[in-house]
């Protein structure tokens, strides 16, 4: 039964049940009412929140989600990510948490510094209304506006603070949004979401940044140098241009705290004093893959994609690569 204009989602086969808000996600209300569903990247991206719809209607608040499959629609699976309940339903799930990795909820965050740091390139420093755990390598949807929602990674641990590094894309509202706020602005904060946190094995790593895709392999490198990692690291950083490059000094100084790290800086445009590779990641990539390594990945999709067919030419299994799974 709609109460106040909600609807009620029961999840077989456990029989638990919550209401859900007009225009909330199903994933968010069950997580509001502590009925953990499955869910990676709480995006619409993996797919892993997907559930078979028994009985009811929902309305899908991202139709193009990267993880809708035209038969998605036959099978009435649906991303509880991106759908929102307009009658009461019934959904079967294969299993439920709550999730060690994965430990999200919902803060407050207001803007307590911004940094320039390379060409349309900023740090973003929120002060939490109460502290966050997540783990180094994983990421934030911030609301920016009515509608309007995007991922960030932390750079940085858990604490009272969260900071974020972005690119200003022009014409991109989330984009804009988030390098408009003023000082002092507060913003919505869901964390954490990703599975690209640090496996504890002696696996050689390799950790593949593209762009702002800094922040998380950044975090990973530091969090490796913490706690003495001795396996093989090799660090791979790319970028447009050598000012795009940034975090650079801090990323050698860590990896350089690494008994076997090596750092890998390539960029595709530069002078000829340039002291690096040049072209992309992806090639001495594949130099150096193979199917014993563990990799963690980072960067706007279409460096993700083409880095995804390398691994996939070496023989790495999906078990192997950890990356963010937002567009």
């Amino acid at each position: 039964m709609a109460v106040l204009g909600q609807h009620r989602v029961t999840v077989e086969p456990s029989g638990e049940s919550f209401l859900v808000r007009p225009g909330e996600n199903i994933l968010a209300a069950g997580r509001r009412a502590g009925v953990w569903l499955p869910f990676e990247c709480g995006w619409g991206s993996c797919g892993t929140c997907k559930a078979t719809l028994l009985s009811g209607e929902v309305e899908s608040l991202f139709p193009d989600a990267p993880a809708v499959d035209p038969r998605d629609e036959r099978r009435r699976r649906k991303l509880t990510c991106q759908s929102t309940p307009v009658t009461d339903i019934t959904i079967k799930v294969t299993r439920l948490g709550p999730f060690e990795e994965r430990p999200t909820t919902d803060r407050v965050g207001r803007l307590v510094a911004k940094q320039e740091l390379g060409p349309g390139i900023c740090s973003f420093t929120f002060a939490l209304d109460a502290p966050a755990e997540f783990r180094p390598g994983q990421y934030a949807i911030l609301e920016l506006g009515p509608d309007l929602q995007r991922c960030y990674s932390m750079d940085g641990g858990p604490g009272p603070e969260i900071t974020f590094v972005a690119k200003h894309y022009l014409g991109r509202p989330g984009s804009s949004a988030l390098h408009a706020l003023p000082l002092g602005a507060e913003v919505p904060i869901t964390v954490p979401f990703g599975d690209m946190w640090l496996r504890e094995d002696d696996a050689p790593a390799i950790l593949i940044a593209g762009g702002t895709g800094i922040a998380p392999v950044l975090s990973l490198a530091r969090h490796m140098a913490a706690r003495g990692h001795a396996h093989p690291v090799t660090v791979l950083y790319g970028a447009n241009t050598p000012d795009e490059l940034v975090c650079l000094d801090e990323l050698a100084d860590t990896v350089a705290q690494l008994p076997n790290g090596r750092l890998v800086p390539v960029v595709v445009h530069a002078a000829d004093s340039w002291p690096g590779r040049r072209g992309y990641a992806t090639t001495p990539l594949a130099e150096i893959a193979t199917p014993e390594h563990r990799y963690y990945l980072a960067g706007p999709p279409p460096m993700v994609e083409a880095t995804m067919a390398v691994l996939r030419d070496c023989g790495a299994g999906l078990d192997r690569i950890h990356v963010d799974k937002f567009g």
